[in-house]
């Protein structure tokens, strides 16, 4: 799945890309996402922990509080831990309820 960057914000402003979401898109630790929902039922996005505890206890993924209908935005945070980070290349992967065109996202600094 592709990887998004964070977009900088500027004192002057800037357009936002949203990127259409799919389950396994990846973003960098301590990103924003601002993901705006227009599908007409409540949405999540799971931020996916890798990790285990105790040689084999996954750690709970975390999800997001539900995006309202329609015309829902919000602004999620994505941790810097390495809690949510997958080793093999340092990134967090995303997962949507209903991942497509109807849930989108940008990714800022």
């Amino acid at each position: 799945m592709p990887t998004y960057l964070p977009q900088p914000p500027t004192s002057k402003g800037v357009t936002l890309v949203f990127n259409t979401s799919a389950n396994g898109d990846k973003v960098p630790a301590g990103c924003t996402l601002i993901v705006r929902n227009t599908i007409g039922s409540t949405q999540t996005v799971t931020l996916i922990t890798p990790g285990v505890v105790d040689g084999d206890l996954a750690i709970a993924d975390r999800v997001s509080d539900p995006i309202p209908a329609t015309t829902g935005v919000v602004a999620i945070k994505v941790p810097l831990t390495e809690t949510y980070r997958d080793p093999a290349d340092g990134l967090v992967t995303l997962n949507f309820s209903t991942p497509g065109a109807t849930l989108n996202y940008a990714v800022i600094s």
